[in-house]
């Protein structure tokens, strides 16, 4: 349990107004101990009030917070009000906060924001526990990579994306900073276990690279030669009954499910292969070519990502999690 000494300088640390900046000289004298500062603006009165817990080696953690003479009195920490949980207000139809992240769920199909809010606090929690601080050359790094991967390549472009997307400046380098100490994490996390986990999983990285067309379940075309297939892929498309989609492109074999893949890198680059039945159509390749994963700097980053997703779950799985709009039926929480 913490020690007379600690509690001591944890009151100290609190009741000093300047808690945020001293933070780091409190775990530097007590670095046996894992602190997380927690800080809230109450809603009633609009003060902002901390807390500290500590966690040592043993599990058990301390909870400690001060209040100061004539401050919010404690029954009133935590109050909401009733607007707190309204979004959006149009010709007076409310749009609640839990309405707005379903209706966002059914676009974001492929990955839910309720799930994706979970994993961000998860992550957060650890690096507010053991922050390490970016260098002025690794966030300006970062907010090159901000801008490539965007296509902001000129100052022009950037301000226009920011006007776009309501973003001061203020709010962009706390973007950066944030995404760029995630990809930090992700890599402490990953480190000494990516080339484990690519001697077990790395098949499912295998690359082939096909031209490829879905046609509608039915559609009755034959398997053509070689020579044909991009005639046949010109005729799907004007006669409609093959779907839009990319006609050259690189699949992995993760992407495809067992039997698809099996039969697509099974099949030699050259003749075409099909028709499979997949749920889009029935599709029809030419194979191109066959490529092994390598653990090159691109597989590296795809596994560091996968070790790092299999982390978080495990994390989730035994955390504390609460709802406070109705959405726990929906994420299984």
């Amino acid at each position: 349990m913490a020690d007379g000494r600690m509690l001591a300088d944890a009151v100290g640390l609190l009741s000093g107004g300047t808690a945020e900046r001293d933070l780091d000289g409190f775990r530097a004298a007590h670095p046996q101990v894992r602190v997380r500062l927690i800080s809230q603006r109450e809603e009633y009165d609009g003060s902002l009030q901390h807390a500290l817990l500590l966690k040592e080696g043993d599990g058990a953690t301390v909870s400690l917070s001060w209040c100061p003479d004539r401050a919010l009195p404690w029954p009133l920490r935590g109050v909401h009000r009733a607007g707190e949980h309204l979004l959006l207000r149009v010709n007076g139809v409310e749009t609640s906060v839990a309405r707005a992240v379903a209706c966002l769920d059914f676009i974001w199909d492929d990955s839910r924001l309720a799930d994706r809010l979970i994993t961000d606090s998860l992550v957060r929690e650890v690096m507010e526990e053991a922050p390490e601080p970016l260098t002025d050359a690794e966030l300006q790094g970062a907010m090159d990579a901000f801008r490539r991967a965007r296509g902001l390549l000129t100052g022009g472009e950037t301000r226009a994306w920011m006007d776009r997307n309501r973003v001061s400046h203020d709010e962009l380098e706390e973007l950066v900073a944030v995404e760029a100490s995630v990809a930090r994490l992700r890599s402490r996390v990953a480190a000494g276990h990516v080339e484990d986990w690519f001697a077990e999983h790395g098949r499912g990285l295998d690359v082939v690279r096909v031209a490829k067309v879905v046609l509608d379940a039915g559609a009755g075309r034959r398997v053509p030669d070689s020579g044909g297939f991009l005639e046949s892929v010109e005729r799907a498309f004007a006669d409609g009954t093959a779907r839009p989609g990319e006609v050259f492109t690189s699949l992995r074999r993760e992407e495809l499910d067992l039997a698809t893949a099996d039969l697509v890198f099974g099949a030699e680059p050259g003749p075409v292969a099909g028709p499979f039945e997949t749920e889009g159509g029935q599709l029809l390749i030419k194979v191109l070519a066959v490529e092994p994963a390598v653990l090159d700097d691109a597989v590296r980053v795809l596994a560091e990502r996968r070790i790092f997703a299999e982390w978080v779950e495990r994390r989730r799985s035994t955390a504390k999690i609460e709802w406070f709009w109705g959405t726990a039926e929906r994420t299984g929480t």
